[in-house]
C-alpha cells in the first residue's frame, strides 16, 4: 500500500485547502490556486501518494481565466475584475499565488563581533488577508546603512502554526566567537553566523559532541547573564552548556564553579545605591561577580572595631573621590579601568554618561551622546538599565524607545563611531 501524505499548500506550506474543480485546489490561507498533478491525474481527496508532484505546474493563459472565472463566481471574492474599456473587455491582473504586505520590524538587534557591529532585524511580512505570515532576517551594516544579506528564516506558514513564534525563536541573542546563540522552547540551541546569518547547528551537535546527551535534550533554557544554557536530557538529566568555553558541566560541577574566588585583587567598584561613588577596594573576587560592592559592606567595614571578621573577604575599601554619581551602572573592566554608565544628575533634563575611570579617579574619557537621553527618559527608577554588547574595543548601547536606536562607541577614545535608528516599518 502507498504510504499517505496530508495535502499542502505549495505556496505558503497551509493543509488548509479546498477542492475548486477537477484537479484545481486553493489555499484557505494564503488564496494561491494550484493544479493537483498525479500520476494518472485523478486526485484522492487530501490523503495522496508521496510521488504526488506538490509544485504549482505551469499552464495554458485560458486555463488560468477559466479558473479564476469560477472561483469569482462560486466564492465571490475579487480574485479578477472584469471591465470594459473601448468596447474591449480587459482582465486586471492579480497575483493568485500570494499578495504579501511590506515587512515590519518584529526583532532587532545590534550585535557585536571581532569584525564590529552588525544590525539583526527579524522582519515579520503577512498576506493581505492576514492569514499567512512568513519571517525573514535581514543584516545590516550600522555605520554604512548598506544591507548585507538577506535570508528567509522559515517556511511561509499559517497563523495558527506560529501562534507563539518565541517558543521556536527567542528575540534575544548571544555571541560568542562570532556564533550567534538563539535558546527556544520548542527551537532549542541554536547557532547562526554573526556576519552572514547562515544557521550552523541545532540541537542535533550538542547530542552528537556529549555522550551523555546522546539520547536527545528534551528541554533548554536560556540563562545569558550566567552565559550559559541550562540543559535537560532524556534522561531527566539537568546539565549547563557555557557559551564562552563550550563545556558541559553537571549541576554540581555547575555549582562548584559559581562559587569558585579568586585571589585578593585590588580593583575600583561602585556603590550599589541611588547616590554611588567609586571605590577602591582590595577583596575576593567571586566569578559571578559585577562590578558592584554593596553598602552594607563598605559601611560595616568602616564601623567594625574588629575588622578581622572582614578578613577571609576584604582587606581594604578606600574611597576614591567625594563625587557621587546618580543611578550609576558598571559595565565591564577595560584595561584595568573601570568602563561605567550614569546619569549627569536627577532633574528632567538629565543627560547620560559613558565613562572610563581609572584606579586613581582619572577619567580617560566621558560620552555624552545625545542619544543617551533616551536610556534615562526609559529608566525614570532609582536604577538605571542597560542593553549593551561589547567586543574588543568596541561598545554598543542599544535602545528601543520610539523605534530602535543604537550607538557605538570606540572604547580607546571615548568618541562615537555611529549612531544607527531603525522604526517599526520599513516604509
Amino acid at each position: 500500500m502507498a504510504k499517505i501524505e496530508q495535502l499542502k499548500c505549495p505556496s505558503c506550506g497551509a493543509t488548509q485547502v479546498s477542492h475548486i474543480s477537477g484537479i484545481n485546489y486553493q489555499c484557505d490561507y494564503c488564496d494561491s490556486t494550484f493544479i493537483l498533478k498525479t500520476d494518472n491525474n485523478s486526485p484522492s481527496n487530501f490523503d495522496i501518494p508521496k510521488n504526488i508532484d506538490l509544485k504549482p505546474i505551469p499552464v495554458k493563459p485560458i486555463v488560468i481565466i477559466v479558473i479564476v472565472v469560477f472561483m469569482f463566481v462560486l466564492i465571490g471574492i475579487g480574485a479578477s475584475v472584469f471591465y470594459f474599456v473601448g468596447g474591449k473587455k480587459q482582465i486586471a491582473a492579480v497575483d493568485i499565488f500570494g499578495d504579501w504586505q511590506k515587512p515590519n520590524v518584529d526583532n532587532y538587534n545590534c550585535l557585536v563581533g571581532s569584525k564590529g557591529a552588525v544590525v539583526w532585524l527579524v522582519l515579520k511580512s503577512q498576506t493581505n488577508k492576514l492569514d499567512s505570515v512568513k519571517y525573514t532576517l535581514r543584516l545590516i551594516d550600522p555605520a554604512t546603512k548598506k544591507t548585507i544579506s538577506e535570508t528567509l528564516l522559515d517556511q511561509p506558514k499559517a497563523w495558527k502554526d506560529l501562534f507563539n513564534r518565541y517558543k521556536v525563536f527567542d528575540s534575544e541573542f548571544y555571541v560568542s566567537n562570532d556564533t550567534v546563540y538563539n535558546i527556544s522552547e520548542e527551537g532549542g540551541v541554536q547557532g547562526f553566523t554573526l556576519y552572514t546569518g547562515k544557521r550552523l547547528f541545532g540541537n542535533e551537535w550538542l547530542e552528537k559532541k556529549f555522550p551523555e546527551l546522546k539520547g536527545g535534550i528534551t528541554k533548554a533554557g536560556k540563562e545569558l547573564y550566567k552565559k550559559r544554557v541550562k540543559i535537560t536530557s532524556a534522561s531527566g538529566d539537568d546539565f549547563y552548556y557555557y557559551l564562552d568555553t563550550k563545556h558541559l558541566l553537571t549541576q554540581k560541577e555547575a555549582d562548584d564553579e559559581n562559587g569558585r574566588e579568586e585571589l585578593f585583587t585590588e580593583d575600583i567598584y561602585l556603590s550599589q545605591n541611588k547616590k554611588s561613588q567609586l571605590y577602591l577596594c582590595n577583596m575576593k573576587r567571586f566569578s559571578t561577580d559585577d562590578y558592584f560592592i554593596s553598602d552594607s559592606y563598605v559601611e560595616q567595614f568602616k564601623n567594625s572595631v574588629n575588622k578581622r571578621y572582614f578578613a577571609s573577604y576584604i582587606k581594604d575599601v578606600k574611597l576614591i573621590s567625594e563625587e557621587v554619581y546618580p543611578k550609576a551602572l558598571p559595565i565591564a573592566k577595560y584595561n584595568n579601568n573601570l568602563l561605567f554608565f550614569y546619569v549627569s544628575d536627577f532633574s528632567k533634563q538629565a543627560k547620560g554618561v559613558l565613562a572610563l575611570v581609572n584606579k586613581s579617579g582619572e577619567f580617560a574619557w566621558k560620552n555624552q551622546d545625545t542619544s543617551f537621553k533616551k536610556i534615562v527618559i526609559e529608566n525614570s527608577g532609582d536604577n538605571v538599565y542597560l542593553r549593551y554588547q561589547l567586543k574588543n574595543d568596541l561598545i554598543v548601547v542599544n535602545m528601543n524607545l520610539s523605534g530602535h536606536q543604537s550607538v557605538g562607541i570606540d572604547l580607546k577614545t571615548g568618541k562615537t563611531k555611529f549612531v544607527f535608528h531603525q522604526s517599526y516599518s520599513l516604509d
